[in-house]
């Protein structure tokens, strides 16, 4: 990356792997009930992505609700028996600290998510139960921390099935895409995808809404280590609106780069509307792009497509000669509201 890439997020990405094979460790210790009433995920932006990808991965597999909170209050129904991660990677994050707080006082078996902050010092005052991450990695490179652990205490604490194999089987693939796909192979999709980005609006469809959360994540990467502007979708829903949208003006059209995220596993009848729907609506896109999930199991699934996501957005971060690892905007956002407060 070169002088664009000083913090070396990069090399964070290429890392992913081992990051996969120590959260997974993490996970193993925690307590939790074999049925809870409900499994609630709390968290925002790079540590709230794990809680999507919770609720894609167990949706057919759980036979209690799987909710992801990212505000600063709880459904209703969250009560003493239900089971909320709070996951904030820094251990400040206001929204989460306000939502755990009300799952605190409804007395529902909480688990701290974090490498440190106020979070942390409240579970240790309550005497509740903490995943304790290790600390210096941007939140959105350390998505592995903040789901992995989740997903592993829930296998050995048996709500799901045994997912060991499972676990590892994703390390494996995520390795074996990020050598092929890091931008200095010689056929890096990531490259080409990249490539057809640049000077573009990256709109990210998943082609089934198992691979919903992949898609957010592509977006939310390319905003935060490209700097970009980006939009994303799901296939069937976009059907019934956003289809329409693309009768917009061709000049504008071809200021849009469209990549379609695909799991092998898809079904035909969601393949063929993705078929259909690229002949009647992206003729006059810029691009249109399709990429295609690996592996055998679910997690392993979900996040080599995320590998790719995220080495496609260091590589526009070059391109564009943009430092991937600040985001200033953010930082200040945030010093604005505690300033508010005072």
């Amino acid at each position: 990356m070169g002088d664009h890439d000083p913090q070396g997020m990069l090399d964070l990405v290429l890392r992913l792997p081992v990051f996969c094979r120590q959260a997974w460790t993490l996970g193993r210790e925690v307590v939790v009930a074999a049925r809870p009433s409900a499994i609630v995920v709390i968290g925002m932006g790079g540590s709230g992505i794990g809680g999507d990808l919770l609720r894609a991965l167990f949706l057919d597999d759980v036979p209690v609700p799987v909710a992801v909170v990212k505000d600063y209050r709880l459904p209703a129904f969250v009560d003493r028996a239900a089971l909320v991660f709070a996951c904030s990677y820094s251990g400040n994050t206001e929204e989460t600290l306000a939502a755990y707080d009300d799952a605190s006082q409804r007395g529902a078996t909480c688990v701290a998510v974090t490498s440190g902050g106020a979070l942390r010092d409240r579970a240790a005052q309550r005497g509740q139960q903490t995943v304790l991450l290790p600390p210096g990695i941007p939140p959105r490179a350390a998505l592995p921390y903040v789901f992995l652990p989740m997903v592993s205490a829930l296998s050995h604490g048996g709500v799901v099935p045994p997912m060991d194999d499972a676990a590892h089987e994703a390390a494996e693939v995520v390795a074996a895409v990020l050598n092929a796909e890091r931008p200095d192979a010689p056929s890096s999709r990531a490259r080409a995808l990249a490539g057809a980005f640049h000077g573009r609006i990256p709109v990210i469809y998943s082609a089934t809404p198992f691979l919903e959360p992949a898609a957010q994540r592509w977006k939310d990467q390319l905003n935060e280590n490209a700097k970009t502007f980006a939009v994303w979708n799901t296939f069937p829903e976009l059907n019934h609106n956003e289809t329409v949208g693309w009768g917009l003006d061709a000049a504008l059209a071809t200021h849009l780069a469209v990549v379609v995220l695909h799991d092998p596993h898809e079904s035909d009848r969601l393949r063929r509307r993705v078929d259909i729907t690229k002949d009647l609506a992206f003729g006059s896109a810029g691009s249109v792009d399709e990429v295609t999930a690996a592996g055998s199991g679910k997690l392993a699934r979900l996040l080599s497509i995320i590998a790719i996501g995220d080495l496609v957005s260091v590589d526009l971060a070059r391109r564009r000669e943009v430092d991937p690892t600040p985001v200033p905007v953010i930082e200040e956002l945030k010093k604005r509201l505690s300033e508010s407060r005072r």
